[in-house]
Parts: structure tokens; sequence; C-alpha cells
């Protein structure tokens, strides 16, 4: 008899967040990059990263983002754009 895996295992919870498990993983990287000093290359990275998720937020349906589906799509790639200019704004101010 084949039993059906369990949807509480880690496993299942890494394959429901795999773009969530991702963003995380990229962004202790750009913080890593940040704290040895690069901050404003640590600030394009973080951008690129906010981009990168509000393209997959439009492109990818709902399950398969997982916990970064909070609102409407649109409202959802806009916020992250928004934040995504914002970063790459301040990023390449002087003095940073």
């Amino acid at each position: 008899m084949i039993s059906d895996p369990s949807p509480f295992t880690v496993r299942a919870a890494l394959r429901r967040q795999a773009v969530l498990t991702v963003a995380l993983l990229a962004l202790a990287v750009i913080l890593v990059v940040g704290a040895l000093g690069a901050v404003p290359l640590a600030g394009m990275l973080l951008a690129a990263l906010m981009a990168v998720l509000a393209v997959m937020r439009l492109v990818l349906p709902t399950a398969a983002v997982g916990a970064l589906a909070v609102r409407s799509r649109a409202v959802d790639a806009a916020v992250m754009l928004v934040i995504a200019a914002g970063l790459a704004v301040l990023s390449t101010s002087p003095n940073l």
C-alpha cells in the first residue's frame, strides 16, 4: 500500500515555499555582501532581487509563489517594483 507523503514535513514545506526559500537565501548572501563593505552593490542586488520577485509574482500562479502572494497580483507586483526602484535610487546616492 502506497501512502501519501505528509504535508507537514520540512520537505513539503520547502516545496510549497520554494520561491520564498530561494529569495531568503539570496537575501542572506546580499546581507553578507553589504556587511563586508560593498553597501552600494548590496543595495543594487537587493533592488534586483525585488524586481525579479515582482516579475515572478506577475507570471507564476499564486500556488507557486506561496507566501509572496499577499494581496492581488497587480498590487503585490507594483509594491515590489516601487521598493526596487527606491532601493536602486538610494543605492546610487553619494556618500552611502
